[in-house]
């Protein structure tokens, strides 16, 4: 009778283990103003997790907040790019399809990043955290466009 009971807890850990694996990518499709369906997929390692909230997706490790992520247009990438310069801000790098900068907000300095995630649509997402860990959470991330 022992043996069968070690078999069955045996059974149980081996189930408990696959389902755990289970958990590494979380997807959910957004849906902004730019008529495109974007996936995002993220690597839920490390106790990572993401949800929507008012076309916003918001990214935690732990239950804290590591970024915010919005889904803008073209037009309104090229008009926040060109605010840019109307504060103090500081440029980690930029390209023609890609920025990020940080700039001083009223909680401290905030990281931004901007770069197209769809044929119309761009992501802009902020972050309190330093470049180095902002990049790490960033490659958790994954972008496609598609539909539901």
């Amino acid at each position: 009778m022992n043996h069968l009971k070690l078999k069955a807890a045996s059974l149980l850990f081996s189930v408990v283990l696959l389902a755990g694996c289970g958990l590494t990518d979380e997807k959910i499709t957004m849906k902004p103003e730019t008529g495109e369906n974007i996936q995002v997929t993220l690597d839920r390692g490390d106790d990572f997790s993401m949800e929507e909230s008012s076309g916003v997706l918001v990214v935690y490790q732990k239950k804290k907040v590591m970024m915010r992520c919005a889904f803008i247009s073209r037009e309104q990438e090229q008009a926040q790019r060109a605010s840019i310069i109307t504060m103090p801000f500081e440029i980690h790098r930029e390209e023609e399809n890609y920025i990020s900068y940080s700039m001083a907000g009223p909680d401290g300095m905030v990281n931004y990043y901007m770069y197209p995630v769809g044929k119309k649509t761009w992501l802009y997402a902020a972050t309190h955290l330093p470049p180095e860990a902002a990049e790490k959470v960033l490659s958790r991330i994954h972008f496609k466009e598609g539909s539901e």
